[in-house]
């Protein structure tokens, strides 16, 4: 179990590697992510954790990767995940849905809800569609048996 205060340091480390990286100040910094600079000074030396509003501005205005800041796992920064590369991969209509999700939060999850809908129709259907075939099977008494020489079978 890591104790409080290491982890408190190890962030306050990183948060200055990330500003110094980004050749911001104290006070530029603050700017970026939307802070007080008591706060700001608090997270680097240590006297505080971020709080989660802050968090996310890192990580949404500045690409910095929360993996990175806190638990010290993969890159800096997002972008150093290789993203854009996996993104130009896609076909640009593909691109632009991902895009948007991006941006319209409201948007990713309408189409995720739209998609596992699909997904469970396509299931049920499956299924429904799988049924009458099972029926006709068992009343014909073999697996290769048609609509029509079950009719005469029965």
């Amino acid at each position: 179990m890591m104790n409080r205060k290491k982890v408190l340091q190890d962030i306050a480390l990183r948060l200055k590697k990330i500003r110094e990286t980004l050749g911001f100040s104290p006070v530029d910094m603050t700017k970026r992510i939307g802070t007080y600079r008591t706060n700001y000074y608090k997270y680097e030396s240590a006297a505080s954790f971020p709080h989660f509003a802050v968090l996310a501005r890192l990580g949404n205005n500045l690409g910095v990767s929360l993996d990175w800041l806190i638990l010290d796992k993969g890159p800096m920064f997002y972008k150093e995940k290789d993203y854009d590369n996996t993104l130009a991969a896609l076909p640009p209509e593909i691109q632009e849905v991902v895009t948007e999700m991006e941006q319209v939060p409201v948007l990713k999850y309408e189409i995720l809800l739209n998609f596992h809908k699909y997904k469970e129709n396509r299931k049920i259907n499956a299924i429904a569609n799988a049924a009458p075939t099972a029926v006709l099977n068992e009343v014909a008494g073999n697996g290769n048996t048609s609509l029509e020489e079950a009719d005469l079978v029965v």
